[in-house]
């Protein structure tokens, strides 16, 4: 089978391995496709020892069933998940592994076929198909769960910071929720136009703008009521608590960076969301179907796997040119 293996810094090169068979209680998967993360920043960094096949955003076809393997069966579609815990932690026993302190994470999905244990497949609808189911994980699932971790109201003023395809899908989804003002920053002018075509109502470049002023002046004069925030920059994080209201709300998918000059008065709830649990995603697809999101709108290009270095360096060193990239093994 065909295997994509990162060679080198800005290098994947696939090569022909040994087709892998399931052990006890896991499936082998046909990877039909697999969207690259913005996470997948390996891309750009020198090889590590032992570095896994890459890739965990996948969905594929159940090609055999390891013995005591019985939730699904050959020839079922399956949307893959990342993160394996230990399943006997006070985590794990609550169905949330992501918060599991010895949870491992899972990829394996640049290649013509992989192993997944049971606990990492879900089904995939049977009329979608493989390219789009492959934005049913983290796409959908990380700003889903910002918006469980983060309620906002229909009258709330609302900045997104980071219009990646996380960020504009999340403009999307506080659209369907019928939040009234939603306000997205990003340095890439062909990002901010298509925020706008998503259902932002204003955007902002903040290399070109003053951000904190500008959303100030579009929030009463007093800052925004919530900002959901995609970037990982120090100036961006000062800039965020700046140009939200006292008493505001923030939630970071990134974490922090940097260093702050942030003062002791300032009143803000600041919440982390980090990607999603499994008894969300049934959720997550009723949500993307009761609000007809056109999941289709946020990929730009498809690429075969032998032209998956392709892909990257339009992903990463070109984003203005891109949004949502996915990978096919046919």
């Amino acid at each position: 089978m065909k295997t994509a293996f990162h060679t080198g810094k800005k290098e994947i090169t696939v090569k022909e391995v040994t087709k892998p068979s399931p052990g006890p209680g896991e499936y082998l998967v046909k990877i039909k496709a697999c969207a690259i993360c913005g996470s997948d920043i390996w891309w750009n960094e020198d090889t590590e020892e032992n570095e896994p096949v890459h890739g965990h955003e996948s969905a594929g076809i159940v090609e055999a069933c390891g013995e005591g393997a019985n939730k699904f069966k050959v020839g079922d579609k399956v949307v893959c998940y990342a993160i394996l815990g230990c399943g006997k932690c006070v985590y794990c026993k609550a169905g949330v592994p992501t918060n599991c302190p010895d949870k491992d994470f899972v990829e394996g999905g640049f290649q013509e076929y992989s192993v997944f244990a049971e606990d990492l497949l879900f089904s995939c609808p049977d009329n979608m198909d493989f390219v789009t189911a492959s934005l049913l994980s983290d796409a959908i699932g990380v700003p889903l769960r910002g918006l469980r971790r983060l309620k906002p109201g229909k009258n709330d003023k609302v900045c997104v910071w980071g219009l990646g395809p996380l960020g504009l899908l999340q403009v999307m989804f506080l659209k369907a929720l019928g939040v009234k003002t939603i306000i997205g920053l990003d340095t890439v002018e062909e990002r901010l136009q298509k925020a706008h075509e998503l259902g932002a109502d204003y955007t902002i470049n903040p290399l070109k703008e003053d951000a904190v002023a500008v959303i100030k002046e579009l929030c009463n004069g007093i800052g925004a009521d919530k900002a959901y925030t995609y970037v990982r920059h120090a100036k961006a994080t000062e800039d965020i608590f700046k140009s939200t209201k006292e008493g505001a709300s923030i939630c970071t998918f990134v974490g922090l960076d940097g260093k702050y000059e942030l003062q002791e008065w300032y009143e803000r709830t600041f919440v982390w969301s980090f990607y999603f649990t499994p008894t969300e995603y049934e959720e997550n697809l009723k949500f993307v179907r009761d609000n007809n999101i056109d999941l289709k709108s946020l990929i730009s290009d498809v690429y075969p796997l032998e032209k998956i270095n392709e892909a990257f360096i339009k992903r990463f060193d070109k984003p203005e040119d891109s949004l949502k990239i996915v990978i096919t093994m046919d």
